[in-house]
C-alpha cells in the first residue's frame, strides 16, 4: 500500500529532518490552509535541536525548531514567506517510548489537535458567532499531527517566535498568570460540557482513541506511583518532623492504582475534556494591549475525560510555590468557577454547575492530587527546591479537616 502525503511526514529522529521534507512540510501545509496544491520554492532552512533545558524539550520526546524562508509560485504579489515550526516526535527506543506508544499518548495527541479540538472550536465560534473562541485561542493551530503505532510525528507553530513566553516547572507561576489560566481553562471546560450536551453526544464515542483511558494495569500508576511513594519513605523515614506525614499517607498507598482510575471516572453531566499535565512549561502567555494575558497550552497527550477540577488542582499545585498558591487558590477557584458557569450561560446549555458539586469534585481532585505529585514531582525532580513543594502540597492537604482519608468503594 502507497503511503499517504502525512505517513511520508513522519520522523523517526530528529535528523531525518532534511530539505525534502521540509519542502513536503510546507506543500501541507500550504494545502491544509488554502485548499491549494502549489509550487513552492526553498530559499532558506535552518534546524536546532533543541536541548534538554529548552522550555519546549520534555523528557519523553525529540524536538527540534525549523525555520524556513520560501515563496509560493504563481502568487500575484510574490513575497518571501518566514516561519518558524517546533517538530516533536517519539523517539523509537527507550523505556519512555514504550510507555507512551503502550499507552497510545502520541494517537491521544494527534486526535486532540487534529480532531476533537478543531471540532470543539469550530463548534463554538459558529454558537458564539466570532471569528475565534477560547478554544482557537488556546490552542496552537497544527500545520501536522499524525501517528503510527510505535512513530509521532507533531508540528506547530514556533509559538515563543510569536511573542509568547513560559515558564519551567522550578520557576512556578504568578499570581496573575494563574488567575488568567483559571479563567480560559474555566471557560474551555464549560465550552467543552455545552457541546456534549446541546449536541447530545458521548464524547468518548464521538472521538475515539482522542482521550486517555485510566487502567490499573498501566505503569503510570502503578510502576510510577510505587517508585514515588518508596522514594518518599525513604527520605522521610529519618525525619521526626515528617513522621505524621507518612502516617497520614498510608491510606493513599493501600491501592494506588484503583483510587487514581476510580477517581477519574467521569461524573457526569459536568465531566469534561481535560489537558491532565498543565505545569507551566506547557502553558505560553502574551500581553494583550489591555495589559491582559493571551494563552496557549501545549502537549495534549495525557488528555481525558473526567473532572475539570482535576485541572484546576493541577494547576494550582505542581507548578506553583506554596506561598503564592495559598493566596490565590481562592480567588483562582471562585474565577475558574464563574467561567465555567459563564460559558454555560452564553452557550445556552440551559445547565449550571451547582457549588456543592463542584467543592465536592474538588476535594476529590486535591485527594487525587496526592498520590499524582509524588508520582511526578517526587519521582522527577532532585532539586531541593522542588522537593520543598511537595512537601508543602501534601502537608496542606493531609493536614486540612476538609479533605478526608481516601476509601475505596467495595
Amino acid at each position: 500500500m502507497a503511503e499517504t502525503q502525512e505517513e511520508k511526514l513522519l520522523l523517526k529522529k530528529v535528523d531525518d529532518i532534511t530539505e525534502t521534507w521540509v519542502l513536503r512540510l510546507l506543500k501541507h501545509n500550504l494545502h491544509h490552509t488554502s485548499g491549494k496544491d502549489s509550487r513552492i520554492k526553498l530559499n532558506k532552512w535552518i534546524r536546532d535541536k533543541c536541548s534538554s533545558t529548552d522550555a519546549l524539550a520534555g523528557f519523553s520526546s525529540s524536538r527540534a525548531t525549523v525555520s524556513v524562508e520560501y515563496e509560493v509560485e504563481g502568487e500575484v504579489e510574490a513575497a518571501l514567506r518566514k516561519e518558524t515550526f517546533v517538530v516533536k516526535l517519539i523517539p523509537t527506543e527507550g523505556y519512555m517510548s514504550g510507555l507512551l506508544t503502550s499507552e497510545g499518548m502520541h494517537h491521544i495527541e494527534v486526535g486532540q489537535y487534529g480532531r476533537f479540538l478543531v471540532a470543539l472550536g469550530e463548534w463554538e465560534k459558529a454558537r458564539r458567532g466570532v471569528c475565534e473562541g477560547v478554544v482557537g485561542e488556546i490552542v496552537p493551530s497544527h500545520a501536522l499531527a499524525v501517528s503510527t503505532q510505535h512513530h509521532f510525528t507533531l508540528v506547530l507553530p514556533e509559538i515563543t517566535h510569536l511573542g509568547y513566553h513560559t515558564k519551567n516547572v522550578s520557576q512556578g507561576l504568578g499570581e496573575d498568570h494563574i488567575l488568567t489560566v483559571a479563567q480560559k481553562l474555566g471557560t474551555y471546560h464549560g465550552t467543552v460540557v455545552a457541546y456534549k450536551v446541546i449536541n447530545r453526544i458521548n464524547l468518548l464515542d464521538a472521538f475515539p482513541g482522542c482521550f486517555h483511558q485510566a487502567s490499573v494495569e498501566s505503569p503510570l500508576f502503578s510502576v510510577f506511583v510505587r517508585a514515588g511513594f518508596q522514594r518518599l519513605q525513604e527520605e522521610w523515614s529519618g525525619d521526626a518532623t515528617k513522621t505524621h506525614l507518612l502516617e497520614m499517607l498510608a491510606p493513599y498507598e493501600v491501592n494506588p492504582p484503583e483510587f487514581v482510575v476510580s477517581g477519574l471516572l467521569p461524573q457526569e453531566p459536568f465531566a469534561t475534556a481535560m489537558h491532565g499535565d498543565l505545569q507551566p512549561s506547557n502553558i505560553f502567555f502574551k500581553h494583550t494591549t489591555d495589559g491582559q494575558y493571551t494563552i496557549k497550552v501545549i502537549d495534549w497527550a495525557t488528555a481525558r475525560y473526567s473532572q475539570g477540577t482535576c485541572d484546576l488542582v493541577y494547576l494550582l499545585n505542581i507548578g506553583v510555590d506554596a506561598d503564592v498558591r495559598r493566596r490565590v487558590t481562592k480567588s483562582a477557584t471562585d474565577v475558574y468557577f464563574n467561567a465555567f458557569n459563564a460559558a454555560l450561560t452564553d452557550l445556552n446549555a440551559n445547565l449550571s454547575y451547582p457549588r456543592d458539586v463542584f467543592e465536592d469534585q474538588l476535594v476529590k481532585a486535591r485527594q487525587l492530587l496526592v498520590v499524582w505529585s509524588i508520582m511526578s514531582v517526587n519521582l522527577f525532580s532532585s532539586t531541593q527546591h522542588l522537593r520543598d513543594r511537595l512537601t508543602a502540597i501534601l502537608a496542606d492537604i493531609l493536614l486540612d479537616p476538609t479533605v478526608p482519608s481516601p476509601t475505596l468503594s467495595t
